[in-house]
């Protein structure tokens, strides 16, 4: 017979192996799962608009089709603005080599130095424009798999009213299924809410970029205020990435000047700062309970398992495990872990072990004292 310290240590390493044998599966079937995660997020947000447009009393059948096809037309809208604008960009790009150049040349002659012939070698034989090639069809391969997405989503959209009716069969105990359902409940929540309001933010921010660039008469504003739009889904650094390039762009452009370019990057720079240091943290960060530091690990974590579409979903995918850990008492000491405030709402208090309760009183002691110290 095992002690309850030492029964808890056994059931807590084998919570771990079995997430060990979870991710190594994520990583190996990663071509199968993708495609299937992304159309269940798809699939969600077609029925959440069908929803909406239910309550403006339009007819259920009706109500679906419009939802799809609005996905549709809005998505065909974006291919068709980027599209345009990279064939645009890329037929461009030897004249802004041109002057990258003539620029990478009179700054050496500005400070008197003879130019490294090795590198102005290697400027001249780069070819820019099958590189920027190389890039997008890099990241148009994710839609590859557009056939196997839709695939999915239909079957998902056929079994979705069935499946709150499976689960409550599946389930003997009543408690249990009220508590599956509740969970459930609240992934749906948060992951929703998560997406409206990043997609909300990502919206404006992507406009007021396109307006900075567009005063400042930047090539092609539509395609990098798009190219802000999607990057701004992968949090902290890949937002400021996407100001990187036009920033790039505005110094080897003719007509810029230096101090064009320095307003209109000072511009950028301050609408991502003001929305990812003050909008999206008082409509989102707060509710989601996530520590910064778990985001930042999360996102590396998953591009090593699924490159850009792990970053683009580490944040939803770390609020689900954190729900489904806060409800499981004995991995509730990861969930505290893994938020920011330190604090979950446990309503089953008595059903914790005592090592577990030890472990949480610990924690909250440990809170205190930094806390006391602080301030």
């Amino acid at each position: 017979m095992l002690k309850k310290g030492n029964s808890f240590i056994v059931n807590f390493g084998f919570i771990i192996v079995l997430l060990f044998i979870l991710f190594y599966i994520l990583y190996i079937w990663a071509n199968l799962l993708i495609p299937f995660i992304i159309a269940l997020l798809f699939s969600f947000a077609i029925i959440w608009l069908s929803n909406f447009y239910k309550k403006l009393r339009i007819p259920a059948f009706i109500a679906f089709i419009l939802s799809l096809f609005s996905y549709i037309g809005i998505f065909w809208l974006i291919w068709k603005l980027i599209w345009t604008n990279i064939d645009e960009l890329i037929k461009g790009l030897p004249l802004y080599q041109a002057r990258i150049l003539e620029i990478y040349s009179a700054t050496f002659d500005f400070f008197g130095i003879p130019e490294p012939a090795s590198i102005t070698e290697l400027l001249k034989e780069v070819n820019l424009q099958y590189v920027f090639t190389l890039v997008i069809w890099w990241f148009t391969s994710i839609f590859s798999k557009m056939g196997i997405i839709l695939f999915y989503v239909m079957f998902i959209l056929l079994e979705y009213r069935y499946f709150k009716d499976k689960l409550y069969l599946m389930i003997v105990n009543n408690s249990q299924k009220m508590e599956i359902l509740e969970t459930l409940e609240k992934i749906k929540k948060d992951v929703k809410s998560y997406f409206v309001i990043k997609t909300i933010v990502s919206f404006f921010t992507a406009v007021f970029s396109y307006l900075v660039m567009t005063f400042f008469w930047l090539d092609f504003a539509i395609f990098w205020s798009m190219l802000v739009f999607i990057l701004n889904f992968i949090p902290n650094i890949w937002s400021i990435i996407a100001v990187l390039f036009p920033s790039l762009l505005s110094l080897v452009q003719p007509w810029f000047s230096l101090y064009d370019s320095i307003f209109m990057i000072s511009g950028l720079t301050w609408i991502q700062i003001m929305m990812w240091n003050i909008i999206e943290p008082k409509f989102m960060w707060n509710r989601l309970n996530l520590s910064p530091l778990v985001i930042i690990i999360s996102l590396w974590f998953w591009w090593t398992l699924w490159w850009i579409v792990g970053m683009l979903l580490s944040v939803p995918i770390m609020v689900i495990i954190n729900i489904i850990l806060a409800k499981i008492p004995i991995t509730r000491p990861i969930a505290i872990f893994l938020s920011e405030k330190w604090e979950l709402q446990i309503d089953d208090w008595e059903e914790l072990s005592k090592s577990r309760k030890k472990l949480l009183k610990w924690f909250k002691d440990r809170f205190d004292k930094i806390k006391k110290k602080k301030y």
